[in-house]
C-alpha cells in the first residue's frame, strides 16, 4: 500500500509540472513562432510578459518555510485577568497568499478557557520575493484556572498563479499559560480549637506522639509495634494500634468533591470551578497561621500529605490548578484508604462539594462517617450560576431550592455552610467557614 501511494504522489507531482509547462512554456513559444512568421512586432510584448510569468510561476514553486515564535505576556495571570499573546510570524521562499491561524484553535479546552478580547488568531498575508517578518499581538481574557499550551500554529499556502495545489501544514511551538484562580486576601486568622499539646519550641510538621492516649485505631503499614494494642486485637481479630495525642501544629485536611455533581453550571462557572479558589484561600489563610494543611479529592486524587510552609501552599496550589473532575465510579476501597490516611492525625476537615440531589448527600454521608474527625462541609449551590451567565449581571432577586433535608443525613459532627457564589463572593464564603469552626460542634 506505501508503494501504491508513493508513486499516485509521484504521478501526482509529474501531472502538476506538465500542467505548469504547458500553462508557462509552451504558450509563450507558440506566440513567438506566431509573432516571427507574421513580422508582427505587436506581437513580441505579450511574448514578453508571458516569460515575466513563467519565472514568477517556477519561483512559486518553491516550499514555504514558516517560523512562528509564540509568547504570552504575563506568562501567569488570575481568573478574570488579561494577557497579551505576542507572535512572531517568519516565511522564507514561496510566491503567493499565506493563510496563518494561530493558538487557540476551535474546539480545544483553550478555546473555551481563554476569551478573545482585541485582534484576530487568523491573518492573510502576501509573500512576494522578499523574505516576510510580521508581529501580531492577541489580547486575550482568562476565564477557567488550568494551564494551556499553546502548541500549534497552522498555515495554508496558496501559489499566486496556481502553478502547484495548495499546502497545508502545522508549525510547533512552545508556548503555555497558566491561569490562576482567585484568592481572597483576608485579615482574619482561623481560630482553631487546640486538641494537641502545642509546645513553646518551633512548631514541627506533624508533631510526635506524646503519652497522652488519644483512641484506638486499625494498624496500618509503618506504625511502630510498641503501638500494637494485643487485648484489642485479639477481641476484633484485627491488628489494633493505640494513637496518642501529637505535639505541633493543627492539621487541616481540604477535601474537595470530584463528582459529576460539580459540573453543574456552565463550562466556566461551575461548582468545581468555585471550590477550587475556596480551597486555595482556605489553605493559605490556614499555612499562614500555622497550621499543617493536605489536600485531597474525592474519589482519591490527588494527594497532598499535611505538612507547613509557603512551598506547601505552593505544592497544594499546583494540584488545585490540574483539578478535573473524576468520571465514573472510583475503585473499590479508595474512599477507605482515604479515610483511614485522615484518621491518623485527627485532623479537622473541610470538604467541599455540591449536595445537588439525595445521592450525593448519601455518598458524602458514607465517606464522613468514616471519618474519627470533626470539621465543615461548604455546600456549593450553583443553581444561579447559568442564569447570571445569560444576563451578564447580578440578578436581584436569588431563588435556591432548600437543602435541609439533605444537610440532615450527614453526620453531626460536620456544621453545613451553604455558599452561592453567584450572589456571595469569595470572601464571604471564607468568613462562613471560620464562624462555622468558632462554635462547638
Amino acid at each position: 500500500m506505501s508503494k501504491l501511494a508513493g508513486n499516485s504522489a509521484t504521478g501526482l507531482k509529474i501531472t502538476e509540472l506538465f500542467d505548469s509547462f504547458r500553462a508557462f512554456f509552451v504558450l509563450p513559444v507558440v506566440i513567438g513562432v506566431v509573432a516571427a512568421l507574421s513580422s508582427n512586432p505587436d506581437l513580441f510584448l505579450p511574448v514578453f510578459f508571458l516569460n515575466v510569468l513563467l519565472v514568477f510561476g517556477l519561483l512559486g514553486r518553491e516550499k514555504p518555510r514558516i517560523r512562528v515564535e509564540l509568547s504570552a505576556e504575563p506568562q501567569k495571570v488570575k481568573v478574570g485577568e488579561e494577557f497579551v499573546l505576542r507572535a512572531k510570524v517568519s516565511v522564507r521562499g514561496g510566491f503567493g497568499i499565506i493563510l496563518v491561524k494561530l493558538p487557540p484553535h476551535p474546539g480545544t479546552e483553550a478555546a473555551q478557557a481563554l476569551r478573545l478580547l482585541e485582534g484576530t488568531n487568523v491573518h492573510l498575508f502576501f509573500k512576494g520575493f522578499r523574505p516576510l517578518n510580521k508581529t501580531l499581538e492577541i489580547r486575550f481574557q482568562a476565564l477557567k484556572k488550568g494551564e494551556y499550551f499553546l502548541r500549534k500554529a497552522e498555515y495554508v499556502y496558496y501559489n499566486v498563479f496556481g502553478a502547484i495545489r495548495p499546502i497545508s501544514g502545522a508549525v510547533e511551538t512552545a508556548s503555555s499559560v497558566t491561569v490562576l484562580p482567585q484568592i481572597a486576601f483576608t485579615k482574619m486568622n482561623p481560630k482553631l480549637r487546640q486538641r494537641e499539646i502545642v509546645p513553646r519550641a518551633p512548631r514541627t510538621k506533624v508533631g510526635p506522639p506524646s503519652t497522652d492516649f488519644s483512641y484506638i485505631r486499625e494498624y496500618l503499614p509503618g506504625d511502630p509495634f510498641k503501638f500494637i494494642n494485643w487485648k484489642a486485637s485479639a477481641r476484633l481479630n484485627e491488628l489494633m494500634v493505640n494513637e496518642y495525642e501529637r505535639e505541633g501544629s493543627r492539621t487541616v485536611i481540604l477535601v474537595v468533591d470530584r463528582g459529576s455533581n460539580m459540573l453543574i453550571g456552565t463550562n466556566v462557572e461551575n461548582a468545581l470551578e468555585y471550590a477550587v479558589p475556596l480551597a486555595a484561600t482556605l489553605a493559605r489563610s490556614f499555612i499562614r497561621s500555622g497550621a499543617s494543611v493536605g489536600l485531597y479529592g474525592l474519589p482519591p486524587e490527588p494527594q497532598v500529605y499535611p505538612s507547613t510552609g509557603e512551598e506547601q501552599f505552593l505544592r497544594i496550589l499546583r494540584k488545585l490548578i490540574a483539578l478535573r473532575v473524576k468520571e465514573g465510579f472510583s475503585k473499590a476501597g479508595s474512599e477507605l484508604r482515604l479515610a483511614r490516611i485522615i484518621n491518623v492525625g485527627r485532623p479537622f476537615l473541610v470538604f467541599i462539594t455540591n449536595l445537588e440531589s439525595r445521592m450525593d448527600a448519601l455518598r458524602v454521608a458514607y465517606f464522613l462517617r468514616r471519618l474519627n474527625v470533626w470539621g465543615v462541609v461548604v455546600d456549593v449551590v450553583p443553581d444561579n450560576l447559568p442564569l447570571r451567565y445569560m444576563l451578564q449581571k447580578s440578578i436581584t432577586l436569588p431563588w435556591t431550592v432548600s437543602r435541609q433535608e439533605y444537610y440532615r443525613l450527614l453526620p453531626k459532627r460536620f456544621r453545613v455552610v451553604s455558599w452561592d457564589p453567584a450572589y456571595e463572593s469569595l470572601g464571604n464564603a471564607v468568613v462562613k467557614v471560620y464562624s462555622a469552626m468558632r462554635g462547638p460542634l
